[in-house]
């Protein structure tokens, strides 16, 4: 039988993102927030300009 060596412990996932993890994502967000806000505008004045 071959003997067992237990599991590696470590920090694993209990430390948070880092600061560029975190601005990468805020970036991310406020691209995807002004991309919708541009959509809907050009949308509205699409519409609003056939009516």
């Amino acid at each position: 039988m071959i003997p067992g060596r237990g599991a590696a412990g470590g920090l694993g996932g209990s430390i948070g993102p880092t600061t560029a993890e975190m601005a990468v994502g805020a970036g991310l967000v406020a691209t995807a927030a002004v991309g919708g806000c541009i959509f809907i505008a050009r949308r509205r004045r699409t519409v609003s300009g056939q009516a």
